[in-house]
């Protein structure tokens, strides 16, 4: 059997002594296993940094309920991030970042020796560091650890730390790091947030020519930022595609269309779709994506179109405007438009949808709701639109219609259409004052009203309170509930189930009377802003000095509230809830409505089809001029027309309450008075003081003229009633009484022909 040749050593140490060919082994040998520590044994000795395998953080994203970007957060850092796997990177971004970088990555162990000696003989050429042949695991454990400065101690550890981070990670798990910690310049980190920033598409859509340009700008964000120095962008970016054509044999042509591509950034504008909402939430996340229930494009959509009314009334002095869009069933918040300019100085970034506001007639619906619940009223009821005063803790008060004119006798189903405010106020006084009001409202979620409702008195169902948009809102959206309270939600839940909404009588015929455009057409004309091509309950409000506007409404499926105005608090000029925030609702509803079939509301059971007389309130067996079609609840129809409600000349016959009203701007040709002073019709309605005020306090003051002794007596019938005073004399000329005021607690009485009275005590100082 043949024995194995010995090593044969090399001549020149054949020839040299035996010893010094042992050290010269020996040397060698120590230096292989030198070379072997250091390459395989020593990396073990510099920990990996803890952000590769943890990856940098992302920054939260505030989503529509389809998942759809609203807001995009910044971290602490002021970066955008968005953590992406290596499989949904482009291959073409992979090529171009790999040619650029680090074209050996899949063949190195970390460490680029040939990259090295190159680097290392550039310098010496140019006496300078010109490369630091850092390979992409390098540069991902310079990314992922603490700034150092740039010395070859420095250069040593990141070599070694590479090499550990290779022998215990996937090429792909490197590449992947690699990625996410990237910075792309702008404040954007990751290749998913550099796509949407500077071309607003996801990677998956990029571009060749794209992916060249993103590979690019880590090697020098600030000074290759393709919005600042697009030149030198595109250069590095040409750079990369030949190198592509080089390494990765990619064919000419396409290296050559990539080439000849312009460079198309998306144009810079707001990132922040909801930015109120944003502002609000970001005080409170937890640093996790939220999903809320607003939709990105309703949300766009009705900014752009509060914008535009803006614009249309500047000269009207409005500068702001808010939208509140709800889903009736779920209570979902569809959108929601604080100021559509949030970025103007102008107290662009106050949510005008929670400062508390003057609603003006919005309310009016909520008193008409209660007088049908609580006073047994009907859209035929009729209610005296005459010149009117009630007393209050702060003394009489009298109450004027928007335009200071006044109709008689009216059915509530045309003074709540035509927003009447007498009307209004004397239903207001009959379902039982402002505290019954207050706490219907209550039920449905509003707050703002804090005060005792004394302090808003009768003036609250024409806007003494103050109320935000988001509580008016959902309280229209209770309406459309048929008195169902929801909380409004903006974020969702899949435990949450639409609700099944069943018509009550009451709030179907108020949802009848705020949709039907002939009954209002007699205040806003017949094609007014709130005219829309299907059903659609709405209702303004103006509040005292033009400082508000509203306009809120609902179909089967989605409340609108609208308010436009100037959150300085300086008044519009000459602006009406149809005119400043009607269009915005109008618009708002037709963009709804799109692609979502509109629906109403079904008819409740018991209703009955009658003609109500416009004047009397009655029924009629048939259709005139005079008569409007109504469906009204069974138990409470109104009497049948009598003879005795007409002259012998078919005018209605009146009673006395319409005497001055009559007498000054009436239509004599269809009315005449009663002769009966104290007729029956009378008896339903209370005998009430206006004047004394209730728990008032008088002073006489001699500086005043008389002493300020003589004190107006004042009722809701005048001239047939009769006032008395056991301690004061009562004096009355030309129906007018008038008490003479002494020192001391005074009882004064008012008395009516059929013997009812009232009494009312006051208390007279002497200053």
């Amino acid at each position: 059997m043949q024995r194995p040749s010995a090593i044969r050593l090399p001549q020149w140490l054949r020839t040299k002594p035996k010893h010094l060919r042992r050290k010269c082994l020996w040397a060698g040998g120590i230096a292989l296993s030198l070379a072997f520590s250091s390459y395989y044994l020593l990396p073990f000795a510099f920990p990996i940094p803890e952000k590769i395998a943890s990856g940098p953080g992302d920054s939260v994203l505030l989503l529509d309920h389809n998942g759809k970007e609203l807001a995009h957060w910044v971290r602490p850092d002021y970066y955008r991030h968005r953590t992406i796997d290596l499989d949904l990177v482009p291959e073409d971004l992979i090529q171009a970042t790999l040619a650029a970088e680090d074209k050996r990555f899949y063949q190195h162990g970390g460490m680029d020796f040939r990259a090295t000696a190159r680097a290392i003989r550039d310098s010496i050429d140019q006496k300078r560091f010109v490369s630091g042949a850092s390979t992409i695991t390098q540069q991902t454990v310079k990314i992922c650890s603490q700034r150092a400065s740039r010395t070859i101690p420095t250069k040593i550890r990141e070599c070694l730390t590479a090499r550990h981070v290779e022998m215990t990670h996937g090429k792909g798990e490197i590449l992947s790091a690699y990625f996410n910690h990237l910075d792309y310049g702008n404040r954007s980190q990751g290749p998913l947030q550099a796509a949407r920033h500077y071309f607003g598409k996801p990677l998956s859509q990029l571009s060749l020519a794209e992916c060249a340009l993103l590979a690019g700008l880590p090697q020098a964000p600030s000074r290759l930022n393709p919005r600042r120095n697009p030149e030198a962008a595109v250069k590095r970016r040409n750079w990369i595609l030949d190198r592509m054509r080089i390494v990765y044999k990619l064919p000419e042509d396409r290296i050559e269309r990539a080439k000849a591509e312009p460079l198309q950034l998306q144009q810079r504008g707001p990132t922040n779709r909801a930015p109120h909402l944003a502002g609000l939430l970001r005080r409170n996340s937890k640093r996790q994506d939220l999903h809320t229930t607003l939709s990105a494009e309703l949300q766009r959509d009705l900014t752009a179109i509060a914008r535009q009314q803006i614009q249309v009334l500047r000269d009207k002095h409005i500068q702001h405007a808010a939208i509140v869009v709800l889903h009736n069933q779920t209570g979902n918040v569809l959108a929601h438009v604080g100021t559509p300019n949030f970025h103007l100085s102008n107290a662009g970034q106050i949510d005008a949808t929670r400062i508390a506001r003057s609603p003006g007639s919005a309310l009016k619906p909520f008193t008409y709701l209660l007088a049908f619940e609580q006073a047994g009223m009907t859209p035929a009821t009729i209610i005296p639109d005459i010149p009117t005063s009630f007393a209050d803790v702060r003394g009489e008060k009298s109450f004027v219609n928007y335009n200071r004119l006044y109709r008689g006798p009216v059915t509530i189903h045309h003074a709540l259409a035509s927003s009447l405010n007498i009307p209004a106020v004397r239903a207001l006084n009959a379902a039982g004052g402002p505290a019954p009001m207050i706490k219907q409202l209550q039920q449905f979620g509003v707050t703002s009203l804090k005060e005792d409702p004394r302090h808003y008195g009768l003036g609250l169902t024409l806007g003494s309170g103050e109320i935000t948009l988001m509580e008016l809102t959902n309280a229209y959206a209770c309406l459309a509930r048929m008195g169902k309270h929801i909380p409004m939600r903006f974020f969702s839940s899949s435990q949450s189930q639409p609700l099944s909404i069943a018509s009550k009588p009451s709030y179907w015929m108020l949802a009848n009377t705020l949709s039907n455009n002939a009954a209002r057409t007699a205040a806003f004309g017949p094609n007014s802003q709130l005219r829309l091509p299907f059903p659609c309950a709405v209702k303004t409000g103006t509040s005292t000095d033009f400082r508000d506007n509203w306009c809120l409404g609902f179909t089967a499926d989605f409340t609108v509230g609208v308010w436009v105005g100037n959150l300085d608090n300086t008044p519009m000029r000459g602006i009406s809830g149809v005119t400043g925030a009607g269009p915005i609702f109008h618009a708002t509803m037709l963009r709804l409505h799109n692609n979502h079939p509109p629906a109403w509301f079904d008819q409740p059971s018991g209703m009955i089809r009658c003609h109500i007389h416009t004047s009397t309130g009655k029924q009629f067996p048939e259709a005139n001029e005079h008569t409007i079609e109504m469906l009204l609840p069974a138990d409470t129809l109104p009497l049948m027309s009598q003879r005795g409600d007409f002259d012998t000349h078919g005018k209605v016959i009146l009673d006395q309450r319409y005497s001055a009203w009559l007498t000054s701007e009436g239509d004599r040709a269809r009315y005449t008075l009663s002769s009966d002073l104290n007729p029956p019709a009378f008896h339903h309605h209370p005998l009430r003081i206006l004047s004394p005020s209730r728990e008032a306090k008088y002073l006489l003051d001699p500086d005043l003229p008389g002493n300020g002794k003589k004190l107006a007596l004042r009722t809701d019938f005048p001239g047939r009633a009769i006032w008395s005073s056991p301690t004061l004399e009562i004096s009355t000329k030309n129906g007018e009484s008038t008490a003479i005021l002494t020192p001391g607690v005074h009882l004064i009485h008012l008395r009516d022909h059929s013997g009812r009275q009232t009494s009312r005590s006051i208390e007279v100082e002497e200053l």
